[in-house]
């Protein structure tokens, strides 16, 4: 049957490795609105990069989930609906670690993207999200003054395999730490997730969990994908996140499915 809501998550679902859309994306979106299913953006970026993206994919209006379920914003005004933010003494925690570890840390406040050294690993995120950053010398300080909403630290793919775990073991309980990309690692307030923020628009919107698709193809929408009446996993997604999905299709293939949603009858 026509669902009453579709959720998507950008990077490595909508948008390939090369960031670009498959042919006729938007078109099949456009049937989906028409239809009356909302669509929702689901991701882990910053509500200004998610947003310029948004703008390729239709209208500006209705809800988007950024930071990994962390806020839930208006397209249309930007204004936040919901938004919870790492307290100041575990966020700088993660500040000291990292430096510690050596490794690439980016901080998230106030919807701007903050770096203690402007090095390749800083600018060739921002360049791909589209971005300004700012450079600050003392990263701790700022995030205790002003709690960020995430960060992410940025490694080479084999060390981020052994990192992300190392992490997740020190902060269990504490934090929510996922591998949302093969160089990313994601580190939020430990009730955040990409369910739980869709659970919230859908009781705004109510719209009950039976009638809703999620797309996803990281790990971090492994939880969004068991959480939707039916979960869709990218073909070349993970083996853990295809066995999460109820349908795994080829990422071209989302437009084709997203049309036979559309035309499908409201109940089934």
């Amino acid at each position: 049957m026509r669902p009453d809501l579709v959720a998507c998550d950008l990077d490595g679902t909508l948008l390939s490795p090369q960031l670009a859309f498959p042919p006729g994306l938007r078109a099949s979106l456009d049937a989906l609105r028409e239809a009356g299913t909302t669509v929702i953006v689901c991701t882990g970026r910053m509500f200004v990069s998610a947003r310029r993206v948004a703008a390729r994919l239709g209208p500006l209006d209705g809800p988007i989930v950024c930071y990994q379920g962390a806020m839930v914003a208006d397209l249309a005004s930007g204004e936040v609906v919901h938004h919870q933010r790492i307290a100041p003494e575990p966020a700088a925690e993660v500040v000291r670690e990292v430096r510690r570890l050596g490794r690439h840390l980016n901080a998230y406040v106030d919807d701007g993207l903050y770096v203690e050294e402007l090095d390749d690993w800083a600018r060739r995120y921002a360049e791909n999200a589209e971005v300004g950053i700012a450079g600050v010398g003392d990263l701790e300080a700022l995030v205790r003054e002003r709690p960020p909403t995430k960060f992410v630290v940025l490694s080479e793919p084999d060390d981020v395999d052994v990192l992300v775990t190392r992490l997740q073991e020190l902060w269990r309980d504490r934090l929510y730490v996922v591998r949302s990309q093969a160089s990313y690692i994601e580190i939020a307030d430990l009730g955040v997730s990409k369910s739980g923020a869709l659970a919230l628009l859908c009781a705004r919107l109510g719209v009950r969990r039976e009638r809703t698709v999620a797309c996803g193809d990281g790990h971090n929408d492994i939880d969004m994908l068991r959480w939707a009446g039916l979960g869709v996993a990218v073909a070349e997604a993970a083996v853990d996140v295809r066995a999460a999905a109820d349908l795994v299709i080829p990422r071209d293939d989302l437009p084709a499915l997203f049309r036979e949603l559309a035309a499908a009858p409201a109940d089934g």
